[in-house]
């Protein structure tokens, strides 16, 4: 049976990996260009294996020393000097090792140190800081916008949740008050009022979790909120819910339509000689317009900014940036919320 290693674990292996095959393609590089200029010898093979011994050191010494103590801790001067007094050790060390171990393989070698094999050492290592610090910084850099996206995204999902969460028992603390008042008039109806509260609570539980749900879904959730606030208010004639547009293969955020709904009904007044709720849902191709319109000659201003006008709010600034238009607004009575969602495009 595989075992299924940790992702860092995986992410380590793949990164010494990649270190590796570099390296080696460093090496099958500089003896592939030897021979095509027809000076490769076994002192060459030698040196070259010996210079890159010498470049991992720098490279790797750059890599989990000098960059984590100076230049990730701002110090850019103590980082400029340790790599400078780096370079000359390099050069002061191998000097001596190429005249000793190379000098039978290249008559030009008269002296143990000069100039020009000193400058191009320091050149050599410069180079190898360069990249190493390079692609140090760039993947540091990296890490860190995907750990900050990570963090972002958990902090996301951990608001929205939250929110949710008083979506919830805000509007069950509502309906169980709609029964409370059936069942204290002992009303015929107060079982079917329990079914359509059992049917809401399913939504809400179960299939409100995800991201986006169908708007089917989303409207047979509202259908069965209207239909149990009927069953409270006894004038049928003072609801109206009406539909243009196809909803097929639309998906929305689940429960943002139903805070206008609760608003509506919370400061609607409702008689069978007028429509007092008026809730009207247009769909197009690339956008979602939701209304509701009721009197509210209750409706006090500081309810703009009630508990759930304000979850609503938040919600579609997470859920739908620049992508929603959210108007409320009252004259002469009438209370007027409209709703406008952009889909994303496909």
């Amino acid at each position: 049976m595989p075992i299924a290693l940790p992702q860092v674990n995986m992410r380590r292996y793949y990164q010494v990996a990649l270190h590796v095959a570099g390296w080696m393609l460093l090496g099958v590089w500089v003896i592939y260009f030897l021979q095509a200029n027809r000076t490769l010898s076994p002192g060459k093979i030698l040196d070259v294996t010996l210079g890159i011994a010498f470049q991992m050191i720098i490279f790797y010494f750059n890599w989990y020393v000098l960059i984590p103590r100076f230049l990730a801790r701002n110090h850019i001067l103590t980082y400029i000097a340790t790599v400078l007094t780096t370079l000359l050790a390099f050069a002061l060390v191998r000097a001596p090792l190429d005249f000793y171990m190379f000098r039978e393989f290249n008559p030009e070698m008269t002296s143990l140190y000069t100039t020009d094999r000193q400058l191009q050492y320091a050149l050599g290592g410069l180079v190898t800081i360069f990249i190493s610090s390079a692609l140090k910084v760039t993947g540091n850099y990296i890490r860190n916008e995907r750990r900050n996206k990570e963090l972002e995204t958990q902090t996301l999902t951990a608001e929205l949740a939250y929110l949710k969460s008083q979506v919830n028992p805000h509007f069950l603390f509502n309906t169980l008050n709609n029964i409370y008042s059936l069942a204290y008039k002992q009303s015929p109806e107060t079982p079917d009022a329990i079914m359509k509260l059992s049917l809401l609570m399913r939504y809400m539980l179960y299939e409100s979790n995800d991201t986006l749900v169908s708007l089917e879904k989303e409207v047979t959730h509202i259908h069965n909120f209207i239909d149990l606030q009927k069953l409270r208010l006894r004038e049928h004639a003072g609801i109206k819910f009406d539909i243009e547009g196809s909803m097929e293969q639309k998906q929305i955020a689940p429960m943002l339509l139903m805070t206008l709904v609760e608003n509506a009904f919370k400061h609607g007044l409702v008689s069978k000689n007028e429509i007092g709720i008026i809730i009207k849902l247009v769909i197009g191709n690339d956008v979602l317009v939701f209304s509701t319109i009721n009197n509210s000659s209750t409706h006090k201003k500081r309810e703009f900014g009630g508990i759930g006008l304000e979850n609503l709010r938040r919600r579609l600034n997470l859920l739908y940036p620049n992508r929603h238009q959210l108007t409320l607004e009252e004259k002469e009575g009438t209370f007027f919320a409209t709703l406008k969602l952009y889909f994303a495009p496909n």
